[in-house]
Protein backbone atom coordinates (compact mmCIF):
# COMPACT_ATOMS: atom_id res chain seq x y z
CA UNK A 1 0.00 0.00 0.00
CA UNK A 2 2.81 2.37 0.91
CA UNK A 3 4.72 1.40 -2.26
CA UNK A 4 1.60 2.05 -4.37
CA UNK A 5 1.20 5.55 -2.94
CA UNK A 6 4.85 6.31 -3.77
CA UNK A 7 4.34 5.29 -7.40
CA UNK A 8 1.20 7.44 -7.65
CA UNK A 9 3.23 10.36 -6.28
CA UNK A 10 5.99 9.70 -8.81
CA UNK A 11 3.54 9.95 -11.71
CA UNK A 12 1.88 13.14 -10.49
CA UNK A 13 4.92 15.00 -9.19
CA UNK A 14 8.47 13.93 -10.19
CA UNK A 15 10.07 16.50 -7.87
CA UNK A 16 8.10 15.19 -4.90
CA UNK A 17 9.03 11.65 -5.90
CA UNK A 18 12.73 12.54 -5.92
CA UNK A 19 12.34 14.08 -2.47
CA UNK A 20 10.64 10.94 -1.17
CA UNK A 21 13.32 8.71 -2.69
CA UNK A 22 16.08 10.79 -1.11
CA UNK A 23 14.42 10.39 2.28
CA UNK A 24 14.11 6.65 1.81
CA UNK A 25 17.77 6.40 0.83
CA UNK A 26 18.70 8.36 3.96
CA UNK A 27 16.68 5.83 5.96
CA UNK A 28 18.57 3.04 4.19
CA UNK A 29 21.89 4.52 5.33
CA UNK A 30 20.78 5.00 8.94
CA UNK A 31 19.49 1.43 9.11
CA UNK A 32 22.72 0.06 7.64
CA UNK A 33 24.90 1.97 10.11
CA UNK A 34 22.89 0.82 13.13
CA UNK A 35 22.79 -2.81 12.00
CA UNK A 36 26.53 -2.88 11.29
CA UNK A 37 27.22 -1.50 14.77
CA UNK A 38 25.18 -4.32 16.31
CA UNK A 39 26.92 -7.16 14.47
CA UNK A 40 30.53 -5.92 14.20
CA UNK A 41 31.75 -6.84 17.73
CA UNK A 42 30.65 -10.48 17.51
CA UNK A 43 31.90 -10.96 13.96
CA UNK A 44 35.29 -9.40 14.75
CA UNK A 45 35.85 -11.76 17.69
CA UNK A 46 34.73 -14.88 15.81
CA UNK A 47 36.78 -14.13 12.70
CA UNK A 48 39.94 -13.53 14.71
CA UNK A 49 39.52 -16.78 16.65
CA UNK A 50 38.92 -18.72 13.44
CA UNK A 51 42.07 -17.37 11.77
CA UNK A 52 44.10 -18.39 14.83
CA UNK A 53 42.49 -21.83 14.74
CA UNK A 54 43.25 -22.46 11.07
CA UNK A 55 46.80 -21.06 11.08
CA UNK A 56 48.12 -22.72 14.24
CA UNK A 57 45.35 -25.08 15.43
CA UNK A 58 44.67 -22.91 18.46
CA UNK A 59 41.63 -24.15 20.46
CA UNK A 60 38.65 -22.33 19.00
CA UNK A 61 36.60 -22.09 22.19
CA UNK A 62 39.58 -20.79 24.14
CA UNK A 63 40.16 -18.10 21.53
CA UNK A 64 36.50 -17.08 21.57
CA UNK A 65 36.48 -16.93 25.36
CA UNK A 66 39.75 -14.99 25.59
CA UNK A 67 38.77 -12.37 23.02
CA UNK A 68 35.22 -12.05 24.37
CA UNK A 69 36.45 -11.41 27.91
CA UNK A 70 38.99 -8.91 26.59
CA UNK A 71 36.23 -7.09 24.68
CA UNK A 72 34.00 -6.94 27.75
CA UNK A 73 36.81 -5.61 29.94
CA UNK A 74 38.08 -3.14 27.33
CA UNK A 75 35.19 -2.36 24.94
CA UNK A 76 36.82 0.84 23.74
CA UNK A 77 39.95 -1.02 22.68
CA UNK A 78 37.84 -3.30 20.48
CA UNK A 79 35.48 -0.67 19.08
CA UNK A 80 38.25 1.72 18.11
CA UNK A 81 40.52 -0.95 16.66
CA UNK A 82 41.26 -1.23 12.97
CA UNK A 83 39.81 -4.77 12.65
CA UNK A 84 36.51 -3.62 14.17
CA UNK A 85 36.40 -0.65 11.82
CA UNK A 86 37.03 -2.92 8.86
CA UNK A 87 34.22 -5.30 9.85
CA UNK A 88 31.87 -2.38 10.52
CA UNK A 89 32.65 -0.87 7.11
CA UNK A 90 32.05 -4.22 5.41
CA UNK A 91 28.59 -4.74 6.89
CA UNK A 92 27.56 -1.10 6.76
CA UNK A 93 28.38 -1.03 3.04
CA UNK A 94 26.68 -4.39 2.44
CA UNK A 95 23.44 -3.40 4.17
CA UNK A 96 23.47 0.08 2.64
CA UNK A 97 23.88 -1.20 -0.91
CA UNK A 98 21.26 -3.92 -0.40
CA UNK A 99 18.83 -1.33 0.96
CA UNK A 100 19.58 1.34 -1.60
CA UNK A 101 19.46 -0.98 -4.60
CA UNK A 102 16.07 -2.32 -3.49
CA UNK A 103 14.75 1.21 -2.97
CA UNK A 104 15.92 2.35 -6.40
CA UNK A 105 14.78 -0.84 -8.13
CA UNK A 106 11.30 -0.36 -6.69
CA UNK A 107 11.35 3.35 -7.50
CA UNK A 108 12.13 2.71 -11.16
CA UNK A 109 9.84 -0.34 -11.25
CA UNK A 110 12.55 -2.76 -12.34
CA UNK A 111 11.29 -6.26 -13.08
CA UNK A 112 13.93 -8.31 -11.23
CA UNK A 113 14.34 -6.47 -7.92
CA UNK A 114 15.89 -9.52 -6.24
CA UNK A 115 18.49 -9.92 -8.98
CA UNK A 116 19.38 -6.23 -8.90
CA UNK A 117 19.81 -6.38 -5.12
CA UNK A 118 21.91 -9.56 -5.29
CA UNK A 119 24.26 -8.31 -8.01
CA UNK A 120 24.70 -4.87 -6.43
CA UNK A 121 25.37 -6.36 -3.00
CA UNK A 122 27.84 -8.87 -4.46
CA UNK A 123 29.81 -6.14 -6.21
CA UNK A 124 30.37 -4.40 -2.87
CA UNK A 125 30.45 -7.23 -0.33
CA UNK A 126 32.76 -9.62 -2.14
CA UNK A 127 35.81 -7.38 -2.71
CA UNK A 128 35.43 -5.82 0.74
CA UNK A 129 35.00 -9.27 2.31
CA UNK A 130 38.15 -10.56 0.62
CA UNK A 131 40.03 -7.43 1.73
CA UNK A 132 38.86 -8.02 5.29
CA UNK A 133 39.74 -11.73 5.30
CA UNK A 134 43.20 -11.17 3.85
CA UNK A 135 43.84 -8.42 6.41
CA UNK A 136 42.70 -10.66 9.28
CA UNK A 137 44.91 -13.48 7.98
CA UNK A 138 47.87 -11.09 7.92
CA UNK A 139 47.17 -9.66 11.39
CA UNK A 140 46.17 -12.78 13.29
CA UNK A 141 47.87 -15.78 11.65
CA UNK A 142 50.06 -17.59 14.18
CA UNK A 143 53.15 -19.73 13.73
CA UNK A 144 52.12 -23.35 14.26
CA UNK A 145 55.33 -24.19 16.14
CA UNK A 146 55.63 -21.19 18.45
CA UNK A 147 52.09 -19.82 18.62
CA UNK A 148 53.51 -16.36 17.98
CA UNK A 149 52.15 -13.90 15.44
CA UNK A 150 53.58 -14.15 11.96
CA UNK A 151 54.90 -11.15 10.07
CA UNK A 152 52.27 -8.49 9.40
CA UNK A 153 54.05 -7.20 6.30
CA UNK A 154 51.92 -7.02 3.18
CA UNK A 155 52.41 -10.02 0.92
CA UNK A 156 50.91 -10.91 -2.42
CA UNK A 157 47.64 -12.78 -2.00
CA UNK A 158 47.45 -16.01 -4.02
CA UNK A 159 44.83 -15.90 -6.74
CA UNK A 160 43.50 -19.23 -5.53
CA UNK A 161 42.77 -17.72 -2.11
CA UNK A 162 41.06 -14.68 -3.63
CA UNK A 163 38.95 -16.81 -5.97
CA UNK A 164 37.91 -19.14 -3.17
CA UNK A 165 36.86 -16.25 -0.94
CA UNK A 166 34.87 -14.78 -3.84
CA UNK A 167 32.96 -18.03 -4.30
CA UNK A 168 32.38 -18.33 -0.55
CA UNK A 169 30.89 -14.84 -0.36
CA UNK A 170 28.70 -15.48 -3.39
CA UNK A 171 27.17 -18.47 -1.59
CA UNK A 172 26.56 -16.44 1.57
CA UNK A 173 25.11 -13.38 -0.16
CA UNK A 174 22.85 -15.47 -2.39
CA UNK A 175 21.52 -17.37 0.61
CA UNK A 176 21.05 -14.27 2.76
CA UNK A 177 19.62 -11.70 0.37
CA UNK A 178 18.02 -13.77 -2.41
CA UNK A 179 17.08 -17.25 -1.17
CA UNK A 180 15.89 -16.23 2.31
CA UNK A 181 13.13 -13.87 1.06
CA UNK A 182 12.24 -16.18 -1.84
CA UNK A 183 11.83 -19.27 0.34
CA UNK A 184 9.57 -17.52 2.86
CA UNK A 185 6.62 -18.19 0.54
CA UNK A 186 6.96 -21.97 0.87
CA UNK A 187 6.53 -22.00 4.65
CA UNK A 188 3.11 -23.60 5.26
CA UNK A 189 0.33 -21.52 6.77
CA UNK A 190 -0.07 -24.22 9.41
CA UNK A 191 3.24 -23.03 10.87
CA UNK A 192 2.38 -19.34 10.51
CA UNK A 193 0.12 -17.43 8.15
CA UNK A 194 1.84 -14.10 8.74
CA UNK A 195 4.08 -13.14 5.81
CA UNK A 196 6.39 -11.10 8.06
CA UNK A 197 6.83 -14.02 10.45
CA UNK A 198 7.63 -16.33 7.53
CA UNK A 199 10.35 -13.94 6.39
CA UNK A 200 11.81 -13.85 9.90
CA UNK A 201 11.97 -17.66 9.96
CA UNK A 202 13.78 -17.97 6.64
CA UNK A 203 16.10 -15.05 7.44
CA UNK A 204 17.26 -16.88 10.56
CA UNK A 205 17.63 -20.31 8.92
CA UNK A 206 18.60 -20.02 5.24
CA UNK A 207 21.81 -17.97 5.77
CA UNK A 208 22.86 -20.48 8.44
CA UNK A 209 22.28 -23.43 6.12
CA UNK A 210 24.27 -21.69 3.38
CA UNK A 211 27.34 -22.05 5.59
CA UNK A 212 27.34 -25.80 5.00
CA UNK A 213 28.65 -24.92 1.55
CA UNK A 214 30.51 -21.74 2.43
CA UNK A 215 32.61 -23.09 5.33
CA UNK A 216 34.73 -25.56 3.30
CA UNK A 217 35.44 -22.72 0.86
CA UNK A 218 36.40 -20.42 3.74
CA UNK A 219 38.84 -22.98 5.16
CA UNK A 220 40.30 -23.66 1.72
CA UNK A 221 40.84 -19.95 1.12
CA UNK A 222 42.64 -19.52 4.43
CA UNK A 223 44.76 -22.59 3.71
CA UNK A 224 45.73 -21.23 0.29
CA UNK A 225 46.91 -18.08 2.07
CA UNK A 226 48.70 -19.73 5.01
CA UNK A 227 50.25 -22.78 3.29
CA UNK A 228 51.09 -21.81 -0.26
CA UNK A 229 53.17 -24.87 -1.10
CA UNK A 230 50.86 -27.52 0.37
CA UNK A 231 49.49 -30.26 -1.86
CA UNK A 232 45.76 -30.64 -2.43
CA UNK A 233 45.70 -33.85 -0.37
CA UNK A 234 47.29 -31.97 2.52
CA UNK A 235 44.68 -29.23 2.15
CA UNK A 236 41.85 -31.76 2.18
CA UNK A 237 43.25 -33.32 5.36
CA UNK A 238 43.49 -29.90 6.99
CA UNK A 239 39.93 -28.99 5.99
CA UNK A 240 38.55 -32.29 7.28
CA UNK A 241 40.26 -31.66 10.61
CA UNK A 242 38.83 -28.18 11.06
CA UNK A 243 35.48 -28.57 9.29
CA UNK A 244 33.20 -29.67 12.18
CA UNK A 245 34.18 -26.90 14.60
CA UNK A 246 34.55 -24.30 11.86
CA UNK A 247 31.11 -25.11 10.42
CA UNK A 248 29.53 -24.75 13.84
CA UNK A 249 31.23 -21.41 14.44
CA UNK A 250 30.48 -20.12 10.93
CA UNK A 251 26.81 -21.04 11.40
CA UNK A 252 26.76 -19.22 14.74
CA UNK A 253 28.64 -16.29 13.19
CA UNK A 254 26.15 -15.91 10.37
CA UNK A 255 23.24 -15.55 12.81
CA UNK A 256 24.30 -12.07 13.97
CA UNK A 257 25.77 -11.09 10.60
CA UNK A 258 23.00 -12.09 8.20
CA UNK A 259 20.30 -13.42 10.52
CA UNK A 260 19.66 -10.93 13.31
CA UNK A 261 21.71 -8.38 11.39
CA UNK A 262 19.45 -8.56 8.34
CA UNK A 263 16.35 -8.55 10.54
CA UNK A 264 17.60 -5.49 12.43
CA UNK A 265 18.39 -3.88 9.09
CA UNK A 266 14.92 -4.61 7.67
CA UNK A 267 13.09 -3.45 10.79
CA UNK A 268 15.12 -0.27 11.25
CA UNK A 269 14.87 0.43 7.52
CA UNK A 270 11.09 0.24 7.71
CA UNK A 271 11.12 2.47 10.80
CA UNK A 272 13.32 5.15 9.22
CA UNK A 273 11.36 5.08 5.96
CA UNK A 274 8.17 5.85 7.87
CA UNK A 275 9.92 8.42 10.06
CA UNK A 276 11.53 10.33 7.18
CA UNK A 277 8.39 10.04 5.06
CA UNK A 278 6.46 11.92 7.74
CA UNK A 279 8.96 14.81 7.96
Amino acid sequence: MQESSRKDTAVSNPVSSLNHTSRWLAGDLFAAAISATLVAPTVTIIDRAMVEKVSANQPLLRGLRTHSVSALLNPGQLCFSRPFGMVWALYAATYAVANGSETLANEFEMAAVGTVTFVSTMLVNVPMGVWKDVSFARWYSLDAATGKQLSTQRVKVPRAATGTFLLRDAVTIFGSFTMAPALSAIIPDTLTSNAHAKLMVTQLTVPVLSQLGATPLHLLGLDFYNRRQASMSERVTQIKRDLPSATLVRCLRIIPAFGFGCIANMESRSYFHKLFESL
